[in-house]
């Protein structure tokens, strides 16, 4: 089962805006036109229920959106980038990884769809840029660049009963004979090597129950895939702790699954728990099940005996299972109110400048798209762009950090010799 990848997401790049003017016969002063280049798409994950698995991204780790239209003359905006929807199994978290991984989002529900990536915005066409002294503006703005982030994707199965218990206990068996589930049941340990889920239907109520794989001495520091399969009971309202009831060790067992829980998260030891004495179908269980009652009795815990194998006493298992899970509220998950982090670029120019070895550079980012599409072959192009440059505090800026005459100041991929 693959219930862990790592994808590649790129928003699309929002068009450029154009310089533009409008030239009609009998229209001497036509004005500025130029269009706004229009956004780029979002990527988005949504939650399918009809997926289970992360399968779906064995060979394909990298989504892209679509990429906003240039604007045009006669104040045409640029076609809009196509926004990106991923489907994910419900129950996938969202890590964004850097330096340290970030929870970005939990998709828990149906339906429940996430902004992953912004598209950048459309750059905006020279119309924008008329004052009272520059009626006609030969400035416009480049499309802002899209987000690419990595993220992982972690599948948590969400499930209302989760089966637990030791290698070989039978709870392949109890899920066979309780739901119409057909996992692989074979008569040795770790035959189940990934969490199964069925849907059990009892008296016009349903729930989703899941086989989680075998626990061992040490699942919870990773020992025999631990970390793999705990991680699904988390998401799990009840359990049904299932011993083989044909062993003398029984209650050392639960003893053991029940320490692995508790030292994988505290949050375990309080989920409700149904305890399941399993292969009531042999004699040995038989003459062992009045000592495995005296003895969980006096550790405060009721015991349910099954024979996974004909059916007895699975009934009354799953009935008891409908009743816990009602008197059993969903509970709050401190992930809950993780939401995705938006880091929208602001509106307002904001102006740095630092030294890179003899260069002095300037950061404003709506400056950087203004030279980015700059005619540096317009003469009235260039004076408007320092003009720019000034009003928005740039120059007092450059001033500040020392820049002398043949000085050489980059803003964007756009040099020049300071005079």
């Amino acid at each position: 089962m693959i219930d862990k990848v790592t994808i590649e997401i790129n928003s699309g790049n929002g068009g450029n805006g154009v310089v533009s003017g409008r030239r009609e016969k009998y229209v001497p002063r036509g004005g500025p036109d130029g269009g706004d280049g229009g956004d780029g798409g979002s990527v988005y994950l949504r939650a399918d229920v009809n997926l289970n698995t992360l399968s779906g991204f064995r060979y394909n780790r990298t989504f892209s959106a679509g990429h906003g239209g240039s604007g045009a003359g006669a104040r045409k905006h640029g076609k809009r980038g196509n926004n990106l929807v991923v489907a994910v199994p419900v129950g996938t978290q969202v890590w964004v990884e850097g330096a340290e991984a970030r929870l970005a989002a939990d998709v828990a529900s149906e339906g429940q769809r996430v902004l992953v990536a912004q598209g950048g915005r459309g750059g905006r066409g020279n119309t924008h840029f008329v004052t009272s002294r520059n009626r006609f503006p030969r400035l416009a703005e480049a499309g802002e660049p899209g987000e690419s982030v990595r993220l992982r994707l972690e599948l948590k199965l969400l499930a209302d009963v989760g089966i637990v218990g030791v290698p070989n206990a039978g709870k392949s068996s109890l899920l066979a004979a309780s739901t119409r589930a057909r996992p692989r049941v074979a008569d040795y340990p770790f035959t189940t090597l990934e969490p199964a889920l069925g849907v059990v239907e009892r008296r016009r109520e349903s729930f989703v129950l899941v086989d989680i794989p075998g626990i061992i001495d040490g699942a919870h520091t990773g020992a025999g895939l631990g970390h793999e399969f705990l991680r699904h009971v988390e998401r799990t309202r009840v359990l049904v702790h299932l011993v083989d009831g044909s062993l003398d060790e029984a209650v050392d067992q639960w003893r053991l699954v029940n320490d692995e829980l508790r030292l994988f998260d505290e949050r375990l030891s309080d989920k409700p728990q149904l305890l399941a004495v399993n292969k009531l179908d042999l004699p040995e269980t038989r003459e062992r099940l009045s000592g495995f009652v005296q003895e969980f009795g006096e550790l405060g815990v009721e015991v349910w005996p099954v024979s996974a194998a004909t059916g007895e006493g699975v009934d009354e298992l799953m009935d008891a299972a409908l009743r816990a899970l009602a008197e059993e509220r969903p509970q709050a998950r401190d992930d809950d109110e993780a939401i995705p982090v938006l880091r929208p670029q602001p509106r307002r120019p904001v102006v740095r400048v630092h030294r890179d070895g003899d260069n002095f550079v300037l950061e404003a980012p709506t400056a950087v798209r203004i030279a980015q599409v700059l005619n540096q072959d317009d003469w009235h192009a260039r004076t408007q762009f320092y003009a720019y440059l000034s009003r928005i505090g740039a120059i007092r800026a450059l001033e500040a950090a020392g820049v002398a005459t043949g000085d050489t100041v980059r803003i964007g991929k756009l040099e020049w010799e300071w005079e």
